[in-house]
């Protein structure tokens, strides 16, 4: 997943990819049941934007990222 993270930070143009997708990997990481549970689905979401809001100044382009992830993530996992 960290490497599916890293290849859409880059690809929306977010600064410093790397340090950013690690921050998203170690939320996934914090919320294992975010598929599951809603409240760590929010928390998940949460912290995911503060981890790119933190590399992002633009919060429009920052949310509109997190969006895209996690739409492509719920997706992914219901193939």
């Amino acid at each position: 997943m960290t490497y599916f993270v890293l290849c859409k930070l880059t690809e929306d143009g977010i600064p410093n990819p790397e340090v950013a997708s690690r921050k998203v990997a170690g939320a996934f990481a914090a919320f294992p049941n975010w598929r599951r549970s809603e409240s760590e689905l929010r928390e998940v979401r949460k912290q995911v934007t503060f981890a790119l809001l933190a590399e992002e100044d633009d919060m429009e382009k920052a949310t509109a990222t997190v969006e895209a992830l996690f739409n492509l993530l719920q997706k992914s996992f219901r193939a």
